[in-house]
């Protein structure tokens, strides 16, 4: 589980975090919304130590997030992954290297030892799932910015993290690319049986994918809930997210099935 609690962050005299709250359980996807320069990639950049709050807690599991520097931040991120919004890829390696780069490092996938010889077979495992075979020896500068998404998406997952974190990953696409987008983070997230938290603007995605919205505004959680129950919250930024889709509620999916619906 994630918590935060009585978070406060400012940049000079701009009041970014404003006594926030937020609790993320286990096993579900929560999804952050709110509009640009709110503060939502600043929540993850706390979530995984790259920020420190001027007042508060960043709890993960048993570590304080914030008190935390060198080896024991490193201890505490081995069960977390990011997916930046651009990919982050290295130019110099290729797909495989890029999705093997953690196994290289570590031979170490969910704790366990692995050889070796086993990264090939797991780097293709790993871009099967999301969508991409027999593109292992292409360059990052061979491949789409959609597919970009996606080979870092299987980098993230491929070591089996408990948490994978998304920093807004359909910014830049067209709505199809999304949509597959999308439906990486759920094959993830099914494969993983972990916690994934996005970051996000894009509500027709972020309606198929979610268990948990929060609405991020003036520095603090206005709204959390299940999405059916969110976009039919009178708030004026949910106004303007129902007007962005024609008020369709249909888009509203996950929750459903995980329901048995």
């Amino acid at each position: 589980m994630i918590e935060l609690k009585n978070l406060y962050k400012a940049f000079g005299s701009n009041k970014v975090l404003d006594d926030l709250n937020l609790k993320i359980q286990d096993n579900e996807i929560f999804v952050i919304l709110g509009k640009s320069g709110m503060g939502k990639s600043v929540i993850l950049k706390h979530i995984v130590g790259l920020m420190k709050p001027d007042q508060g807690d960043v709890l993960l599991d048993d570590y304080h997030m914030n008190t935390l520097e060198g080896i024991r931040l490193y201890e505490a991120l081995k069960n977390v992954a990011t997916i930046y919004q651009m990919g982050a890829l290295f130019d110099s390696m290729t797909v495989a290297e890029n999705v093997g780069f953690y196994l290289r490092e570590h031979l170490t996938i969910g704790g366990k030892k692995i050889n070796k010889s086993d990264i090939r077979g797991l780097v293709a495992g790993a871009l099967k799932l999301v969508g991409l075979e027999g593109i292992e020896d292409l360059y990052p500068s061979d491949i789409s910015g959609g597919m970009k998404k996606r080979v870092s998406i299987a980098r993230g997952s491929i070591y089996k993290p408990k948490y994978i974190c998304y920093d807004e990953p359909t910014t830049g696409l067209d709505p199809v690319t999304a949509l597959a987008i999308g439906e990486c983070i759920e094959k993830q997230q099914d494969e993983l049986k972990g916690t994934t938290i996005v970051v996000s603007h894009d509500i027709p995605t972020t309606l198929r994918i979610a268990d948990r919205i929060a609405l991020l505004d003036n520095g603090r959680v206005e709204i959390c809930a299940d999405p059916l129950t969110f976009m039919q919250t009178k708030h004026p930024i949910i106004d303007e997210f129902n007007a962005s889709i024609g008020g369709d509620l249909s888009l509203i999916k996950r929750a459903a099935r995980r329901n048995g619906a």
